[in-house]
């Protein structure tokens, strides 16, 4: 809500839902509905950046699939600080964190009046998830450990 009543022009929500949210939320307004397969690769495409937040149970770890899902497009990432984000991604050079809404908000207005070094991150951004985070190096590292197994 912090930022959606910030920019009310600039932020569009894509989501599953927004049910469990006040019928006053700024969330509500922006809300475009959800987004799947060829549709939320365009967002993420059309998008200046896409902001991330894990949910409740991921705890202090990044794991999320939009981690690489905008990184791969090309698009900034703009994600919550996690303990282990920094073994994927070179921190605020390759993704932009934060650590509370203020600071999300304070990231979301840098990095809209700054399109030279949105653009720059974001293609960092590209460049180390496909170089280290597509399917191909996921399924590497599984039959490695399944090895260990067999």
């Amino acid at each position: 809500d912090f930022v959606c009543s910030r920019f009310e022009k600039e932020v569009q929500i894509w989501a599953p839902s927004v049910d469990g949210l006040n019928a006053g939320s700024a969330i509500r307004k922006q809300y475009q509905g959800a987004a799947w397969g060829k549709a939320l690769y365009r967002v993420l495409a059309n998008s200046k950046a896409t902001l991330n937040c894990h949910i409740d149970v991921a705890g202090d770890h990044a794991d999320n699939m939009r981690l690489f899902e905008a990184t791969g497009m090309g698009t900034l990432l703009i994600t919550d600080w996690k303990r282990n984000l920094h073994a994927m991604f070179d921190l605020e050079k390759e993704v932009a964190t934060y650590r509370g809404p203020e600071e999300c908000w304070e990231k979301v207005a840098y990095y809209l009046c700054h399109p030279e070094e949105r653009e720059a991150v974001a293609r960092a951004g590209r460049e180390r998830t496909l170089r280290q985070h597509t399917y191909h190096h996921r399924m590497q590292e599984l039959l490695d450990i399944l090895r260990k197994y067999l």
